[in-house]
């Protein structure tokens, strides 16, 4: 009896002592297998750059601006060409009766885009009176008045000379001669300026 109580004693030591080694065993390995994973995870939080994210951050860089050039200061206005000079003939009004006198007037305009220069001088300018189809003139604003003199201008873009004188209606001789005054009728005015004629204005004398 001794001896089964013995070995009985034994037999159980062993067995606690093979249970507790499988025990540890089965935790170390356990404990052993969740390391890669972890190692795993951790690389995977952080992601190589792609190669979308490297294009995108050399798009990014803007080239400097091109440099700036100074204009050109203009030079010194020149003479105006002959179409850019308009000359327009103005009668202060239509129609003329009994012994009103019409004040005859040119008008000289720069239609040109810059300044430019032009003598308008009186020597240069001439009102003229003709019938009313255009082919003979009656008076002429260079018969009797002073016919010499220049005035060299800088006509700026679209400024406006004027220049007139009041007729008295009649006929004119060169030098200022004899001269008759006009019936009843239409006549046309005529504008010059160094020789070039603007548009005729028609007017109306009555009785």
């Amino acid at each position: 009896m001794y001896w089964r109580r013995r070995l009985a004693a034994v037999g159980a030591a062993l067995v606690t002592l093979l249970l507790l080694i499988w025990v540890v065993g089965f935790f170390g390995s356990d404990s052993d297998d969740q390391a890669p994973p972890t190692n795993a995870a951790a690389s995977a939080s952080t992601p190589p750059p792609t190669m979308s994210e490297t294009g995108s951050a050399s798009s990014s860089t803007t080239p400097p601006p091109p440099p700036q050039t100074t204009p050109p200061p203009p030079g010194p206005p020149q003479p105006c060409p002959d179409e850019a000079i308009g000359v327009v003939a103005k009668v202060n009004k239509p129609v003329f009766t009994g012994g009103d006198q019409p004040v005859l007037s040119m008008d000289l305009v720069n239609n040109g885009p810059v300044p430019c220069i032009k003598d308008i001088g009186r020597e240069h300018r001439e009102l003229t009176v003709l019938t009313a189809d255009g082919h003979t003139v009656l008076w002429s604003s260079n018969h009797c008045l002073a016919s010499k003199g220049s005035e060299v201008r800088v006509l700026a873009p679209k400024e406006v000379f004027n220049f007139g004188t009041r007729w008295a209606g009649t006929t004119s001789q060169p030098g200022c001669g004899a001269h008759t005054r006009l019936g009843p009728g239409d006549y046309l005015l005529v504008a010059k300026l160094a020789g070039k004629a603007g548009q005729p204005t028609v007017f109306r004398l009555e009785g």
